[in-house]
């Protein structure tokens, strides 16, 4: 029986103290019994100390190895097997929770995943790491990603349980990406309108802010000189989801000082101005990437990660510059709501669901300034970074591989030579879409995700056993973590061929390679999959269609300058040169991970103007 403090379930210290007196009270109830029935009420208090210490560790030896037991003994029952297991050295297999935390250091993105899979052998797809004798399972499998994303949707959760819900707290909160169930199923609701085709579709917010893009890109061309292009695209991805989502131009990123070649610094996850040059934005945006940055870790040090951050939490500073910065708005559009009431006026009289903007439709059903705070960080983190990821590492792509960069402009100055592309233009695209997808494929925005399981489950993999049948794996525990990584199952060789880890976006529009994805569709989840399914999907693909067509309109060659223009930490190590990942050997910027995908330091390219346009 596992117990909770109502209390702990929002505060990281005292959940910390609810697993301690989990994890002792059992032991010291065995222990005073054991005083009890060998009726030592008179002996020193030296033996009951020696009897409560033995006690420790012989009730965990039996209950550890009684589950373990019933575990194997179900699993058998059911003509399955339990999820292998890695074998370390250490006890609890501590050895390798740090090996892998060292791999992640200096490594390629997810590295440390992989490595844990090389470790059991090439045939592996999901394992259990058993860190602590406890459950922890990790997946490349597309088949059980289908499993917990669609057929078996019910027996899994986003944040079901209190560790995971209380990791993610201090980011996400209350909103949307949090949340389960009902909760869940009403946000979704409250959100879904906002992303309808109609909507979605609409290029007036993309173009006022897309114009803006190529304005400081010509400037930069006509300087010769490069830019960040992640930046610039999550200052545009971010303009534009304020103002088409919430209503609002008030950040208006794209007016702010930009971080210059030779002279940016190292940000929480890409470049950044001199500290000396900081503003509003600059401290709102590293706020947001440094809270990102500093949560990341949690995942990998358990349920025990609010021992590192006991005595002050790494999200208090970043959280009071996002609050500072976001309050406002939340309180404004209240503020305008408790007016229309004063005055009689109800919101569904003064617009239907397909007028005003979502932060006002979010402030009309609730009164709750940090739900309305906390569902607007949610969105604007799920519109700002993965459009931007796309964008960042598409343009990156084009200019390593120069012959895909002219095929794709070909195209888009066949059918759409200038002005702003309508839905119907960028639907002609084809070579475009095979770009997005394949950018979405090597890279996803969202790496690594996790659900957890809700009661025992069967775990349907695409293994086959040697009668043929399909392998099943048995999970025997309620809230059984399940990490599964898009990155690692997107690039698998089985799934990809021998150029999985290639940028080849012809893949798409070849006949025999587009009938294996349409027939196994989930070796391609970029967005998810299933009822949880991102509701931008569309708007992200519209977006960076847009982007790519304005500016491939204007200019007509690339080159990456990392090396020469980025600040001092943005390239890859020299080891990774020699690495066995193809992808990671030639890699020319450093792809990580804090929640979505990154290149720390940037992506630092310069343009050149089209001679003919």
């Amino acid at each position: 029986m596992y117990y909770i403090i109502p209390s702990a379930r929002t505060n990281p210290q005292l959940y910390v103290i609810n697993l301690f007196l989990n994890f002792f009270g059992p032991p010291i109830g065995l222990g005073t019994l054991i005083s009890q029935r060998l009726k030592l009420h008179n002996v020193s208090w030296l033996y009951h100390v020696i009897i409560y210490l033995f006690s420790v560790p012989l009730y965990w030896t039996v209950k550890v190895q009684y589950d373990y037991f019933m575990a194997k003994r179900e699993a058998s029952r059911l003509g399955v097997e339990l999820v292998p297991e890695i074998k370390g050295r250490w006890p609890g297999n501590l050895d390798v929770l740090f090996e892998a935390a060292k791999a992640r250091e200096k490594s390629y993105s997810l590295t440390d995943m992989t490595y844990l899979f090389d470790r059991v052998g090439d045939n592996v797809d999901t394992l259990n790491l058993r860190v602590l004798w406890q459950d922890h399972i990790i997946t490349r499998d597309h088949l059980v990603m289908k499993q917990m994303l669609t057929t078996g949707f019910e027996g899994f959760t986003r944040a079901g349980s209190v560790p995971g819900r209380l990791r993610l707290y201090d980011l996400f909160g209350d909103g949307i990406l949090n949340v389960d169930g009902a909760e869940w199923k009403a946000h979704r609701a409250l959100t879904r309108p906002f992303f309808a085709r109609e909507r979605v579709t609409d290029h007036e917010y993309f173009e006022k802010y897309g114009n803006k893009v190529i304005d400081i890109l010509r400037i930069r061309a006509e300087d010769n000189e490069s830019v960040d292009l992640q930046d610039l695209f999550s200052r545009f991805t971010l303009d534009a989801a304020g103002e088409f989502l919430f209503g609002v131009s008030d950040f208006n990123t794209l007016e702010a000082p930009l971080p210059r070649p030779g002279k940016a610094v190292l940000g929480p996850k890409g470049s950044s101005v001199p500290e000396a040059e900081h503003n509003t934005y600059s401290n709102f945006v590293d706020a947001f990437e440094w809270l990102q940055v500093a949560i990341t870790p949690r995942a990998s040090r358990g349920p025990l990660w609010p021992l590192w951050e006991w005595s002050k939490s790494l999200a208090d500073e970043p959280n009071a510059v996002i609050t500072a910065w976001v309050r406002p708005l939340v309180e404004r559009t209240l503020e305008a709501k408790k007016a229309r009431q004063k005055a009689g006026d109800s919101y569904d009289k003064k617009m239907g669901m397909n007028e005003g903007s979502l932060l006002e439709h979010i402030a009309e059903s609730t009164e709750d300034v940090k739900l309305v705070q906390d569902e607007l960080v949610n969105i604007l983190l799920a519109s700002r970074d993965t459009t931007a990821a796309l964008l960042s590492f598409l343009f990156y792509l084009l200019a390593l591989h120069p012959d895909k960069l002219e095929k794709l402009r070909a195209e888009i100055l066949a059918n759409v030579p200038s002005g702003t592309p309508t839905y119907e233009d960028v639907r002609r695209l084809k070579y475009l879409r095979a770009c997005l997808n394949e950018t979405l494929r090597i890279f996803p925005p969202v790496p690594q995700n996790i659900r957890l399981t809700s009661s025992p489950v069967l775990i349907h993999t695409a293994k086959s056993n040697p009668d043929g049948s399909p392998k099943q794996f048995y999970i025997p525990s309620a809230h059984t973590p399940i990490r599964y990584s898009l990155l690692l199952m997107q690039t698998r060789k089985d799934l990809w061929g021998d150029d999985a880890t290639e940028f080849r976006p012809e893949r798409w529009l070849e006949k025999e390679s587009l009938a294996e994805i349409t027939a196994d569709p989930f070796r391609f989840i970029p967005f998810n999959a299933g009822p949880r399914i991102c509701l931008g999907q569309n708007f992200a693909y519209n977006e960076a269609s847009y982007v790519t067509v304005r500016i491939l309109q204007s200019f007509g060659s690339f080159e990456l300058r990392q090396r020469e223009d980025g600040p001092a930490g943005c390239l890859p190590p020299p080891h990774w040169q020699k690495a066995t990942n193809k992808r990671q050997s030639v890699e020319q910027v450093w792809p990580a991970t804090a929640l979505t995908i990154y290149s720390q330091g940037g992506i630092w390219i310069s343009m050149k103007m089209a001679t003919t346009a």
